[in-house]
C-alpha cells in the first residue's frame, strides 16, 4: 500500500499553523471536503456549533488550501452531521501496558486524504495524530506519554448539532492534557450530540469515555469496539443490531496477541482486519483505511497506511524532546 504521508508544524499560532498546513497540503484537504459531499450532501459549517475555539486554525486552513472554511467548520463536525445517516464505522481499540492500538475502518476514498500531523502543544511539546487532512485531530498522542482512540457508538438519542464535535475534543486532549484523569474531566464535562467511544491511556493506565447525548460513562479497560459496554444513560445501544462484527472483534481484540489481533480475518470480511464489500452502494462501503500502534512509554507511533495484513507498519519520527 501507499506511503504515509506526514505534515509537520512549527507554528504556535492557530492561524499561521492552518494557513501553512492549508498551503502546503491543498489536494488532501480539498479530496476531504470532496468525499464528505458525496457522504454528507452540502456541507454547511454555519449550521455547526461550539466551534469557537478551532474556528481561527480552520479559517487559516481554508485560506491555504484555497477553500471555504464554511465546509472545513462542517468537516469537523462530519460525525455529528452524519449520525443516524451512514452505516457504522467498524473500528477496533487495543490498549494495556504501554501500548495503545487501533483499526481505523470508513470509507475507502479517504485513504487519499489521510495523514499524520506532528504539531506543537500550547506552552511546550507537541502531539502527532492520524486523521484526514482538514480534520483537526482523530488517533494520536502527546508528548506527555497520553494516547487517544476513538470507535464511533450509535444510540436512539444521537441527533442535531448542539454538541461539541467529537473530532474537536480529540485535539484538545492531545493539545492540552498529560493525564488520564485530565482527558477524563474534559471529555466527561463535554455535551455531545452523537454517540462515541474515546479511548485514552497513558502507560500502565486507561480507560473509555463512552459518550452519548445522556451523558457520560466510563469504562476501566482498555478493549473497545462498536457498541456500548455499559449502557447509555438515555436511549438505547442502537448501533449493535446493525454491526456485523462488533461483539466477534471484541472477543478477538482481547483474546488474541496484539498483532495477530490487527491481522485477524475471522468474520471476513468484517473482521478487525476489515476488507468489505466492493459490491456494496458507494457511502456504504467501509474498510480497514490504516492501523496504529503507538508505545506509549518511548513515545513511537506506528502507522501501517491501508490494511494491515498486507502493508507493513512504518515508525513515524517524533520530536525527541519537549519543546
Amino acid at each position: 500500500m501507499g506511503e504515509v504521508i506526514v505534515h509537520r508544524s512549527e507554528e504556535t499560532g492557530a492561524y499561521a499553523r492552518g494557513e501553512a498546513f492549508g498551503r502546503a497540503q491543498p489536494g488532501p484537504v480539498a479530496h476531504t471536503l470532496g468525499v464528505y459531499r458525496r457522504l454528507i450532501g452540502s456541507l454547511d459549517g454555519a449550521a455547526v456549533r461550539a466551534l469557537a475555539p478551532e474556528r481561527e486554525e480552520l479559517a487559516g486552513m481554508a485560506a491555504g488550501a484555497g477553500v471555504a472554511v464554511e465546509e472545513l467548520l462542517a468537516v469537523n463536525a462530519r460525525t455529528e452531521l452524519l449520525a443516524g445517516r451512514a452505516p457504522l464505522s467498524e473500528c477496533t481499540v487495543a490498549g494495556g501496558g504501554a501500548l495503545l492500538a487501533q483499526n481505523w475502518d470508513w470509507h475507502p476514498d479517504c485513504a487519499a486524504s489521510t495523514l499524520v500531523w506532528v504539531a506543537p502543544r500550547p506552552g511546550g511539546g507537541w502531539f502527532a495524530t492520524l486523521t484526514e487532512a482538514g480534520i483537526l485531530a482523530k488517533i494520536g498522542l502527546n508528548d506527555a506519554g497520553l494516547g487517544v482512540c476513538l470507535n464511533l457508538l450509535q444510540c436512539s438519542e444521537d441527533g442535531g448539532l448542539d454538541g461539541e464535535p467529537i473530532h474537536l475534543l480529540l485535539r484538545r486532549v492531545l493539545a492540552s492534557c498529560a493525564t488520564v484523569a485530565e482527558a477524563l474531566a474534559l471529555l466527561c464535562t463535554a455535551r455531545v450530540s452523537a454517540s462515541s467511544a474515546v479511548t485514552v491511556a497513558t502507560p500502565g493506565e486507561v480507560a473509555t469515555v463512552e459518550l452519548s447525548p445522556g451523558g457520560p460513562n466510563v469504562v476501566r479497560g482498555g478493549f473497545h469496539t462498536n457498541h456500548f459496554l455499559v449502557p447509555p444513560a438515555a436511549g438505547v445501544d442502537s448501533g449493535l443490531p446493525e454491526s456485523q462484527s462488533t461483539e466477534l472483534r471484541l472477543e478477538v481484540i482481547r483474546t488474541k496477541p496484539l498483532l495477530d489481533a490487527l491481522r485477524s480475518h475471522e468474520g471476513h470480511p468484517w473482521g478487525v482486519c476489515r476488507h468489505g464489500d466492493p459490491s456494496l452502494p458507494w457511502a456504504d462501503r467501509t474498510v480497514t483505511v490504516a492501523s496504529v500502534i503507538m508505545d506509549l512509554s518511548a513515545r513511537r507511533l506506528h502507522v501501517a497506511a491501508g490494511r494491515p495484513c498486507e502493508s507493513r507498519y512504518a515508525e513515524i519520527p517524533l520530536p525527541v524532546a519537549v519543546a
